[in-house]
């Protein structure tokens, strides 16, 4: 697909960019009545399938984007007081929404990857074993830094003792307290981790999947009383994410041009970023049973809800819409 192709296709959200976010339709529904779908619009490049999913509904669905926060912190929130009905972010916060029971379910995986251990472009430093006794800039308890704190007590470092660890609160943060040398390394997620390379010169330690919980980072989470109430166009939504999964998987050029339209940033910072990431509709369950027992060994949760994980999955959508069974898509009791 051209660029003139994919600007044409998204030229709504260009002008509806503000506060009501996107409204679109998909094109067999047109001229039907429509239900209204809120999606949180995420800058993650490794989620960027999901701005590519309304051109696949085949349902008659009114698409809206809307924006809240560069944090899943932010879009659980609004998740959960009813401002959306459908967000994408990584496992931890599915972690969250068990951890507290909140009405949400996971429905199917979206992101690989995404994620970046990285030491300024003057560091001597080249393992994580050389963190030793370092300042590391982290935000705090984003799944990034437990990927990290999960990477360092897999090879024998206390994370909390063994280092310092500097919260800098946002990715930007993290960008500044990397250029400014207030820390001795960083982790971060797309497209900040390519900015700090390509600007910068920041040198790759680790993706922090491979020395983690594996390359699989998120996916879509929609609310109960959507898929209660609309079961036919749930099944499109997540038929859609599998559509547009496979899409920005084949054709690397439209996942670029889009994350340089919505990020801003140069092609070589948009290309970098994208070779870092993986898309994957797997909902990988012992993956997020690990994830749930590393934040509880941080002290995030007081309980650790690996054994209750699964209530708040189903993979009932993502079987129909790929024709796999749940054990393809990762589920093991």
């Amino acid at each position: 697909m051209d660029m003139n192709e994919l600007l044409r296709r998204d030229l709504i959200r260009l002008i509806g960019l503000g506060g009501a976010g996107l409204m679109v339709g998909a094109g067999p529904a047109l001229g039907q009545a429509k239900t209204p779908f809120r999606m949180d619009e995420t800058n993650a490049i490794h989620f960027m399938a999901g701005h590519f999913m309304p051109r696949f509904l085949t349902k008659p669905i009114e698409w809206e984007f809307k924006q809240f926060a560069t944090s899943g912190q932010g879009r659980v929130a609004a998740f959960m007081r009813g401002a959306v009905d459908g967000i994408m972010t990584s496992w931890t916060y599915l972690v969250q929404i068990a951890f507290n029971q909140l009405p949400g379910t996971c429905l199917a995986g979206m992101a690989g990857g995404g994620s970046r251990l990285l030491v300024p472009a003057n560091s001597a430093i080249k393992s994580f074993e050389e963190l030793r006794g370092k300042r590391v800039g982290v935000v705090e308890f984003s799944f990034q830094d437990i990927q990290f704190i999960y990477a360092c007590k897999r090879k024998g470092i206390d994370a909390f003792k063994d280092l310092t660890r500097v919260n800098l609160s946002s990715p930007a943060g993290v960008v500044a307290g990397m250029t400014s040398a207030r820390v001795d390394a960083c982790t971060i997620f797309e497209p900040y981790g390519s900015i700090l390379m390509i600007e910068h010169g920041a040198k790759m330690i680790s993706n922090l999947g491979d020395d983690s919980f594996g390359i699989s980072n998120g996916g879509l989470y929609v609310h109960n009383d959507f898929i209660r109430k609309y079961p036919e166009l749930t099944q499109d939504i997540v038929d859609a994410t599998v559509k547009a999964t496979d899409f920005v998987t084949k054709d690397k050029g439209a996942w670029i041009a889009r994350a340089q339209q919505f990020t801003g940033q140069t092609e070589a910072v948009a290309k970098l970023a994208i070779d870092n990431c993986t898309p994957s509709l797997d909902i990988p369950i012992d993956t997020i049973r690990k994830i749930s027992t590393a934040m509880y060994d941080a002290g995030i949760h007081n309980r650790d809800v690996a054994d209750v994980i699964d209530k708040f999955i189903d993979y009932r959508f993502l079987e129909k819409s790929t024709g796999k069974t749940k054990e393809q898509l990762g589920f093991k009791s």
